[in-house]
């Protein structure tokens, strides 16, 4: 059997070196990942003032890896046909949870599934940045490796979404990473500023996904994180949301906590990964390889969520994903105002 990261490299090596030209009519995150200035409309009549958006007390975070749609066995194609119904999974749990901040690894559009970017942000009602991970080839300009997911119909990266209404976005900045983890396969980070209460700050927010290329090199990967995340925190907190593909402990966690960030699941450990399938009764995961870390603002409480699958129609178990998610609550102090 094929693993996904074997499927994803022959995909995009064919890509790459075959110079494919058919388009899909669909377009990949560049339509929407990126802010549109559109005119304000003339009012015609008085616009009542809005209720003003209540304080906040706290800030609800999240994370999760999706597990990528993108069939990798012939035999079986239970990764994508299942695909919408899991995203559903995830946003039905989020939307329970009313997070203020969401980080997903393996956030995809494909021609066959479409934007899942574009139905998250839509479902939650929350502002979408997302950073292309793949296909993404040195010597390529942006445009051209956007030009090459089209072709390919496959994207894959990266994403946060922000409650705007209350967490201001004040910008993104994405990254890529060395060593690539394949001639293939690179590996992407991004930066969100987000504004907080005065008493919070401005809040920088980190997410990145390390896999493939065996520990020493996811290593080599997360000290090149490191270096992206000192260069550009501005002072106040920081969170960062990553799945690192290895436990706590290792060398590319151990590269994130040097920086002085804090682990609320430290001890506690709720196994993340991975489920051999999300089809039927499944083993529990075995090990944490997700994580919400912070400097400088501790989580109240944090826990494990995706952990109960949903059903199908037929009456079958099925999982979000074949990781669990993540998420931490930050308090925050009384009286900060906006």
């Amino acid at each position: 059997m094929l693993t996904r990261r074997a499927a994803l490299a022959g995909l995009l090596a064919a890509a790459a070196w075959a110079g494919l030209a058919a388009c899909s009519s669909s377009t990949p995150s560049d339509s929407y990942a990126r802010p549109v200035e559109t005119p304000e409309p003339t009012p015609t009549r008085p616009v009542p003032t809005p209720e003003p958006t209540p304080e906040p007390t706290e800030f609800r975070v999240a994370f999760i890896n999706l597990m990528s749609p993108v069939q990798t066995d012939a035999n079986d194609t239970s990764a994508g046909d299942t695909f919408d119904q899991r995203l559903q999974l995830v946003i039905d749990e989020l939307r329970s949870y009313r997070p203020d901040l969401v980080g997903f690894s393996e956030a995809t559009w494909t021609a066959k599934h479409g934007s899942a970017v574009a139905k998250l942000a839509a479902e939650l009602k929350m502002e979408p940045l997302f950073v292309q991970a793949n296909p993404w080839f040195a010597g390529r300009t942006e445009q051209q490796n956007r030009e090459l997911a089209k072709q390919i119909g496959f994207e894959e990266g990266e994403l946060v979404l922000v409650r705007s209404d209350r967490w201001v976005v004040l910008g993104a900045t994405p990254a890529w990473l060395n060593p690539r983890t394949s001639e293939t396969e690179g590996r992407a980070a991004l930066h969100v500023r987000i504004k907080g209460p005065p008493a919070v700050g401005t809040v920088d927010v980190f997410i990145t996904h390390l896999t493939g290329g065996g520990e020493r090199l996811r290593g080599q990967q997360a000290e090149s994180f490191a270096e992206f995340v000192r260069k550009q925190r501005t002072g106040g907190p920081a969170i960062i949301l990553a799945d690192l593909s290895d436990p706590p402990g290792s060398p590319a966690y151990q590269a994130l906590i040097g920086l002085g960030f804090e682990d609320p699941l430290a001890g506690i450990d709720p196994p993340t990964c991975c489920r051999p399938g999300v089809i039927g009764d499944q083993p529990e995961p075995t090990v944490r390889t997700s994580f919400i870390l912070s400097a400088g603002w501790r989580a109240s409480v944090a826990a494990a969520f995706g952990t109960k699958p949903g059903r199908l129609p037929d009456g079958r178990p099925l999982y979000a994903s074949d990781h669990n998610g993540v998420w931490a609550l930050f308090p925050v102090p009384k009286g900060s105002g906006q």
